[in-house]
């Protein structure tokens, strides 16, 4: 069970791309530590609930390094939970927790980066590729751009096995491969990708996008051939569907049974793109005060279950985060249910190449 924290609403970046970037501002709210501890309690009970026998428990925000007291509050809090529930023989031994941080990487310090090797931490680290790329859309609340803040952390948290995350959007599309290689060329063994699907995407972009893929692709393929243990989701996943024969929602999307995100007030959504404080939001699930609605949770059972009556006899959609990823759906149509023109190309664009790749 991955249980994702929105710590607090607030940010110190004001990247062009965010969806909550005409509000940010406005954007105040943070998670006390009764609410805190509650949401770690409320994660274990319901991954005990399904048997499940991995906690993972995810920092989040806004920019959760603005929280660093209570990321480092509630990493003690679940080790004597997890603890005392394996004294109470509620959880066997073979129980694992462990610890996940999303952060734009500006606000780390050595002393932190020491506590994420101590507890060992998955760290996603949202990093577009060099200065010129970066520096496009990930800017501070003053309008410079940040990658002179990430820059000298760059070696550390390669050492300790980040993620890189790059986010592409129209303005980034021209150096994308470049910035792909670079990253990898920085050490970081594991990178992924992330299309901003802001409804104004034109052919041409798209086709440029293409030849970026195409580039990415070639690289990734002969990194591999030369025994490099380098993965680049963007590709391998598509791949990887299709070798395994495995639907995205098997591999990727447990938005029901894999995932439970809470918000700054305590209340339950099926992931990270639908975490509100707002009243009466969409897909709310209920609250780790009172509780899960288990009706409302009933809808993500049927996304699970069902395919989209629009995407019938699509040779790709079983690979296609539109029909298959509840949280693609819902930020680019605003349901479960919809599906995104726009994601669509994308998608047939992408495996068209990855198939491609494979197949030669």
């Amino acid at each position: 069970m991955n249980l994702v924290l929105c710590l607090t609403e607030q940010c110190n970046l004001r990247c062009s791309y965010c969806y909550y970037k005409e509000t940010q501002a406005c954007r105040h709210a943070v998670m006390d530590n009764a609410t805190l501890e509650q949401a770690i309690r409320t994660g274990l009970e319901r991954t005990i609930s399904f048997k499940q026998k991995h906690l993972i428990v995810s920092f989040f925000g806004g920019e959760p390094l603005l929280r660093k007291d209570a990321i480092m509050g509630g990493v003690g809090f679940a080790k004597a939970l997890v603890a005392e529930a394996m004294v109470q023989h509620r959880i066997g031994t073979d129980f694992r927790l462990s610890f996940v941080i999303n952060t734009n990487g500006t606000l780390f310090d050595d002393a932190f980066l020491d506590f994420c090797e101590r507890e060992k931490f998955t760290i996603f680290l949202s990093l577009d590729g060099p200065g010129y790329h970066h520096d496009i859309a990930r800017r501070t609340t003053d309008g410079r751009g940040s990658f002179k803040d990430i820059e000298w952390n760059i070696p550390r948290l390669v050492k300790l096995g980040a993620t890189a995350l790059s986010t592409i959007t129209r303005a980034h599309v021209g150096t994308l491969a470049e910035s792909i290689r670079w990253l990898h060329e920085q050490g970081f063994k594991s990178i992924a990708t992330a299309v901003d699907f802001d409804g104004k995407w034109t052919g041409d972009e798209f086709e440029n996008l293409a030849d970026q893929y195409r580039e990415m692709a070639q690289y990734w393929l002969e990194c591999r051939k030369a025994g490099e243990k380098f993965f680049l989701g963007t590709i391998q996943d598509k791949i990887k569907l299709l070798v395994l024969e495995k639907r995205f929602r098997q591999y990727s999307c447990h938005v029901y049974d894999g995932t439970i995100g809470v918000a700054t007030n305590g209340n339950i959504f099926p992931c990270s793109r639908f975490i509100t404080s707002k009243e009466s939001a969409p897909y709310l699930q209920g609250n780790v005060f009172t509780g899960f609605d288990e009706g409302a949770c009933k809808k993500l059972r049927d996304f699970l279950e069902s395919d989209k009556q629009e995407c019938e006899g699509c040779a790709i959609r079983y690979r296609c985060c539109m029909h298959e990823c509840a949280c693609t759906s819902f930020y680019t149509t605003g349901t479960l249910e919809g599906v995104s023109a726009e994601v669509c190309t994308h998608e047939r664009m992408l495996a068209e190449i990855c198939d491609k790749l494979i197949s030669n």
